[in-house]
Protein backbone atom coordinates (compact mmCIF):
# COMPACT_ATOMS: atom_id res chain seq x y z
CA UNK A 1 0.00 0.00 0.00
CA UNK A 2 3.10 2.41 0.59
CA UNK A 3 4.45 1.92 -2.93
CA UNK A 4 1.00 2.57 -4.51
CA UNK A 5 0.60 6.15 -2.11
CA UNK A 6 4.09 6.68 -3.19
CA UNK A 7 4.02 6.08 -6.74
CA UNK A 8 0.47 8.01 -6.73
CA UNK A 9 2.57 11.22 -5.24
CA UNK A 10 5.24 10.72 -7.41
CA UNK A 11 2.52 10.68 -10.50
CA UNK A 12 1.18 13.62 -9.04
CA UNK A 13 4.33 15.76 -8.92
CA UNK A 14 5.02 14.80 -12.40
CA UNK A 15 1.52 15.82 -13.56
CA UNK A 16 1.74 19.47 -11.12
CA UNK A 17 5.63 19.91 -12.87
CA UNK A 18 3.98 19.63 -16.50
CA UNK A 19 1.44 22.39 -16.04
CA UNK A 20 3.64 24.59 -14.42
CA UNK A 21 6.73 23.55 -16.94
CA UNK A 22 3.66 24.68 -19.92
CA UNK A 23 3.29 27.49 -18.81
CA UNK A 24 6.98 28.52 -17.80
CA UNK A 25 7.31 28.43 -21.45
CA UNK A 26 4.52 30.58 -22.40
CA UNK A 27 5.77 33.66 -19.68
CA UNK A 28 9.25 33.04 -21.31
CA UNK A 29 7.50 34.09 -24.37
CA UNK A 30 5.95 37.21 -22.59
CA UNK A 31 9.54 38.33 -21.59
CA UNK A 32 8.85 37.83 -18.09
CA UNK A 33 11.84 36.92 -16.56
CA UNK A 34 11.40 33.39 -14.86
CA UNK A 35 13.48 31.14 -12.35
CA UNK A 36 12.67 27.54 -12.41
CA UNK A 37 9.29 26.65 -10.16
CA UNK A 38 9.19 23.37 -9.04
CA UNK A 39 5.64 21.39 -8.38
CA UNK A 40 6.99 20.96 -4.48
CA UNK A 41 7.48 24.38 -3.85
CA UNK A 42 4.06 24.69 -5.18
CA UNK A 43 2.07 22.01 -3.18
CA UNK A 44 4.38 23.79 -0.04
CA UNK A 45 2.97 27.01 -0.18
CA UNK A 46 -0.59 25.76 -0.11
CA UNK A 47 -0.26 23.18 3.11
CA UNK A 48 -0.87 26.17 5.29
CA UNK A 49 -4.01 28.24 5.80
CA UNK A 50 -3.46 31.97 4.30
CA UNK A 51 -3.92 34.91 7.15
CA UNK A 52 -6.14 36.44 4.89
CA UNK A 53 -8.35 33.97 5.03
CA UNK A 54 -8.12 33.16 0.90
CA UNK A 55 -10.46 29.87 0.21
CA UNK A 56 -8.25 29.00 -2.58
CA UNK A 57 -7.09 25.76 -2.57
CA UNK A 58 -3.84 24.08 -4.67
CA UNK A 59 -6.85 21.95 -6.45
CA UNK A 60 -8.55 25.35 -7.31
CA UNK A 61 -5.01 26.77 -8.44
CA UNK A 62 -4.58 23.28 -10.79
CA UNK A 63 -7.85 23.77 -12.31
CA UNK A 64 -7.60 27.08 -13.77
CA UNK A 65 -5.21 28.25 -16.20
CA UNK A 66 -5.05 32.05 -14.92
CA UNK A 67 -4.74 31.11 -10.84
CA UNK A 68 -1.72 28.83 -12.13
CA UNK A 69 0.02 31.58 -14.32
CA UNK A 70 -0.60 33.63 -11.03
CA UNK A 71 0.79 31.15 -8.49
CA UNK A 72 3.75 30.82 -10.53
CA UNK A 73 4.43 34.29 -10.96
CA UNK A 74 3.97 34.69 -7.44
CA UNK A 75 6.95 32.02 -6.16
CA UNK A 76 8.85 33.56 -9.18
CA UNK A 77 8.77 36.87 -7.23
CA UNK A 78 9.29 35.49 -3.99
CA UNK A 79 11.82 33.23 -4.71
CA UNK A 80 13.71 36.50 -7.04
CA UNK A 81 13.41 38.05 -3.59
CA UNK A 82 16.09 35.35 -2.42
CA UNK A 83 12.97 33.47 -0.29
CA UNK A 84 12.61 29.61 0.50
CA UNK A 85 8.67 29.04 -0.76
CA UNK A 86 6.69 27.78 2.20
CA UNK A 87 3.34 28.08 3.37
CA UNK A 88 5.51 30.29 6.59
CA UNK A 89 6.11 32.59 4.02
CA UNK A 90 2.09 33.93 4.18
CA UNK A 91 2.73 34.85 8.06
CA UNK A 92 6.72 35.52 8.26
CA UNK A 93 7.12 37.57 4.93
CA UNK A 94 3.43 38.85 4.38
CA UNK A 95 4.57 42.24 2.73
CA UNK A 96 6.51 40.21 0.89
CA UNK A 97 3.82 37.89 -0.09
CA UNK A 98 1.25 40.95 -0.95
CA UNK A 99 3.92 42.25 -3.12
CA UNK A 100 4.48 39.04 -5.34
CA UNK A 101 0.32 38.84 -5.05
CA UNK A 102 0.28 42.40 -6.47
CA UNK A 103 2.60 41.32 -9.24
CA UNK A 104 0.99 38.52 -10.32
CA UNK A 105 -2.32 39.94 -10.56
CA UNK A 106 -0.67 42.37 -12.79
CA UNK A 107 0.70 39.66 -14.86
CA UNK A 108 -2.27 37.54 -15.09
CA UNK A 109 -4.89 40.45 -15.46
CA UNK A 110 -2.40 41.24 -18.72
CA UNK A 111 -2.18 37.71 -20.45
CA UNK A 112 -6.05 37.69 -19.58
CA UNK A 113 -6.52 40.39 -21.76
CA UNK A 114 -4.29 39.79 -24.30
CA UNK A 115 -6.24 36.40 -24.44
CA UNK A 116 -9.01 38.40 -24.71
CA UNK A 117 -10.65 35.93 -21.49
CA UNK A 118 -12.90 39.46 -20.03
CA UNK A 119 -15.29 37.13 -18.56
CA UNK A 120 -11.87 35.91 -16.24
CA UNK A 121 -10.91 39.62 -15.61
CA UNK A 122 -14.21 40.38 -14.51
CA UNK A 123 -14.06 37.56 -12.07
CA UNK A 124 -10.98 38.98 -10.94
CA UNK A 125 -12.23 42.19 -10.80
CA UNK A 126 -14.39 40.99 -8.04
CA UNK A 127 -12.09 39.64 -6.13
CA UNK A 128 -9.68 42.95 -6.40
CA UNK A 129 -12.68 44.80 -5.07
CA UNK A 130 -12.83 42.91 -2.06
CA UNK A 131 -8.58 42.66 -1.53
CA UNK A 132 -9.37 47.01 -1.15
CA UNK A 133 -11.72 46.44 1.59
CA UNK A 134 -8.67 44.60 4.07
CA UNK A 135 -7.44 47.47 6.10
CA UNK A 136 -3.94 46.41 5.73
CA UNK A 137 -3.51 46.92 2.17
CA UNK A 138 -0.68 49.30 1.44
CA UNK A 139 -1.87 52.20 0.06
CA UNK A 140 0.88 51.53 -2.69
CA UNK A 141 -0.70 48.46 -2.86
CA UNK A 142 -4.18 49.95 -2.50
CA UNK A 143 -3.49 52.22 -5.83
CA UNK A 144 -2.13 49.85 -7.63
CA UNK A 145 -5.07 47.57 -7.37
CA UNK A 146 -7.39 50.83 -8.33
CA UNK A 147 -5.54 51.17 -11.14
CA UNK A 148 -6.47 47.59 -12.63
CA UNK A 149 -9.73 47.89 -11.72
CA UNK A 150 -10.07 51.58 -13.85
CA UNK A 151 -8.14 50.17 -16.62
CA UNK A 152 -10.06 46.45 -16.83
CA UNK A 153 -13.20 47.65 -16.08
CA UNK A 154 -13.45 49.79 -18.91
CA UNK A 155 -13.28 46.42 -21.25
Amino acid sequence: MADTNQSNNKNALVNIQKKIDVFHTLLLKYSYPIKEIYAQELIDYFEGEAPSGDTITLDDVLQSKWLLIHEIIELNELKKMGLKISASLLFSESEKVDQAHLIATEWELALAFDAKDFSWIATRLVHIKSWLEDSSISKDSSDRYKAMLAKYSKN
